[in-house]
């Protein structure tokens, strides 16, 4: 399933940019959303090891982030036992100086209970793509 978001910051890309690639910032927004969070990799190939409750279970997943092309794209990927998630961040300069983030996330259910969410999110498609610009609002603000 793929999902998509843009958010418009009145920041320059390099302000912006500079918390997609800041660890702290990343983990300030993981442990907001509920997870306990350890970082295994430090800049320029970022990891951490994370678990997050999830229907009374504690699920252990692995989040990586990396520039890929400087000054323009981050990568994230978000890896569980349940479902993989790989977002492609594309940072545009916008002319009131400005910053335009534009996401786009492929989600992949690796069990029947993920495949069920997935379908479930199929449905109420607007809601993800809410979720995922909420993600990407809260990295990138300051």
């Amino acid at each position: 399933m793929k999902i998509e978001a843009t958010k418009d910051f009145k920041r320059p890309r390099t302000a912006v940019l500079t918390n997609f690639g800041n660890p702290e910032r990343i983990e300030t927004v993981l442990k907001e959303l509920g997870a306990t969070v350890q970082r295994t990799s430090e800049p320029p190939a970022m990891a951490w090891s994370c678990s997050l409750v999830w229907r009374d279970e504690p699920r252990k997943f692995v989040v990586t982030a990396q520039e890929t092309a400087a000054d323009e794209t981050v990568c994230m990927k978000l890896v569980s036992d349940l479902a993989t998630a790989e977002m492609t961040l594309d940072f545009y300069d916008l002319e009131d100086n400005g910053c335009r983030v534009i996401a786009a996330t492929e989600l992949t259910a690796r069990t029947m209970m993920a495949k069920l969410a997935l379908q479930s999110l199929r449905l109420v498609r607007g809601k993800a793509e809410e979720r995922l610009t909420r993600f990407i609002t809260a990295i990138g603000r300051k």
